[in-house]
């Protein structure tokens, strides 16, 4: 049996003119988008960056891929898309499964692939590279990630307290992903140690709404978006010598 081929796509950080041109071309001529989502009635964000560059119908595919640490509920809900997904592919269709930033990094696409490829042992896979929320972010705010021989740490920010501490003694750069509803835990954190150098809080780089800011004391007691990011930089990037 000749199965369609699997694309996992990824779309950038929000701003449509941020999708690469490659992730374009192969949008263009697929006609089956999978399109993941965390719950039944909420738009896709994805989607919708797509849909600021494309012009095109697609046969759309929905993915329900809920948000949640429970190892049960995710391992049915991959399955379950794993096998909506290999019904296509079976068809001879080829197929997109597009995501925010990039598809290797912190993506629910790596793991619907393994469950895919469990079904489609030979399934034909090409991941596209799409351009991370680190990136736009440090871009956005005009910070280095790294320098010299700076280290870096990338993690969620849902990780515990003391690992969290741990890397920010440990790593001159620390970026903490997913940090919307872990602002007040990582502020006390900083506000307890001996933080030097900067911090720099981003909600929703690339959409309209977005906006950053260095005053991380402001952030208490506020509920921002999952599409949030920390960076702590014990070096100021404008800095010189």
């Amino acid at each position: 049996m000749a199965y369609g081929k699997f694309y996992g796509i990824g779309v950038g950080p929000g701003d449509p003119e941020l999708l690469t041109l490659k992730a374009k071309r192969i949008l263009e001529k697929l006609e089956v988008l999978l399109v993941p989502k965390s719950k039944q009635e909420k738009r896709s964000l994805a989607l919708s960056i797509v849909a600021g560059v494309i012009d095109k119908e697609w046969e759309y595919v929905e993915l329900i891929l809920p948000m949640t640490t429970e190892r049960k509920d995710l391992e049915r809900h991959w399955q379950e898309a794993a096998d909506q997904v290999a019904e296509i592919l079976k068809r001879g269709t080829d197929t997109g499964f597009i995501t925010l930033g990039d598809p290797t990094v912190y993506s629910t696409f790596t793991y619907l692939l393994k469950y895919i490829r469990r079904l489609l042992p030979d399934l034909k896979v090409e991941i596209i590279p799409g351009i991370s929320a680190v990136n736009s972010i440090s871009a956005w705010i005009q910070q280095p990630l790294a320098e010299g021989e700076e280290s870096l740490v990338i993690v969620p920010a849902l990780a515990e307290r003391a690992y969290i501490k741990d890397l920010i003694d440990q790593f001159d750069n620390v970026v903490l992903l997913k940090a919307g509803n872990q602002t007040e835990k990582v502020v006390q954190l900083l506000n307890e140690g001996d933080v030097s150098g900067k911090v720099y809080f981003a909600s929703r780089c690339g959409f309209s709404d977005g906006f950053y800011t260095d005053d991380f004391t402001s952030l208490l007691d506020k509920k921002f978006d999952y599409l949030s990011t920390m960076i702590i930089k014990k070096n100021r990037g404008d800095d010189v010598d």
